[in-house]
């Protein structure tokens, strides 16, 4: 029996799988990267470059001089400066005053205690019994009848009581506060946990300064 039709037929098989294999490579997906391994990047894709490197140091190019405040507390205070000691050449705590808004004051002005007095009874006869006399103060003698956060409730007050024959004024209540601050100087390499602090202290910030702006000697917290 004559074989030879039956041998073109196997090589063209042979072929025609060949020729599958290939083809059918070129349109399948790059084979995945072994477990562990990262995929190579495509070198079309842009770079990225870090500005700040995270946890670098603030005095990196040299000393550098920074504030913190304020802080609402004595307290505040002296955490901020446990935290810092460590990571800081120069370091001081110092204490300012600031004069904050408290609400609004409604009032009776009076020349002396005893037109302080005799309003207070005016006021008792007409039912009011929410008042006090000041003791001292630029406003001594002047009898007060609230105090209030809200200027629409303050309004109301002075209405109410000078519908009742009274001279109602009305005033921004002040107070003075003390705020505290923590100034300290860095060498280069030191990163000390201010953002700790500010986060801690709600208000608070961290402010660069001149070296020169405060005398600041080793560890100094007075």
């Amino acid at each position: 029996m004559n074989d030879f039709p039956w041998r073109w037929t196997a090589v063209a098989l042979i072929a025609i799988n060949a020729g599958v294999f290939v083809f059918g490579g070129l349109g399948s997906e790059p084979p995945q990267a072994r477990q562990g391994e990262l995929p190579p990047l495509d070198p079309n894709l842009p770079r990225v470059d870090l500005v700040e490197a995270p946890g670098s140091a603030e005095g990196a190019s040299g000393p550098a001089c920074y504030t913190i405040g304020p802080l609402p507390t004595l307290l505040a205070q002296q955490r901020a400066s446990d935290r810092l000691a460590p990571f800081t050449s120069r370091l001081k705590a110092r204490q300012t005053e600031a004069d904050r808004d408290r609400g609004w004051w409604v009032y009776l002005p009076a020349t002396n205690r005893n037109d302080a007095l005799a309003l207070t009874r005016r006021l008792a006869e007409r039912g009011v019994e929410d008042y006090y006399v000041v003791a001292g103060g630029s406003l001594e003698n002047a009898v007060s009848v609230g105090l209030y956060e809200n200027i629409e409730n303050a309004r109301e007050r002075q209405r109410r009581i000078r519908a009742m024959g009274f001279d109602a004024q009305l005033e921004v209540r002040r107070e003075t506060v003390p705020q505290f601050w923590v100034d300290y100087r860095v060498e280069p390499g030191e990163a000390p946990p201010w953002r700790f602090i500010v986060r801690a202290s709600p208000g608070a910030q961290r402010i660069q300064v001149p070296c020169t702006e405060y005398s600041l000697t080793a560890n100094d917290e007075s």
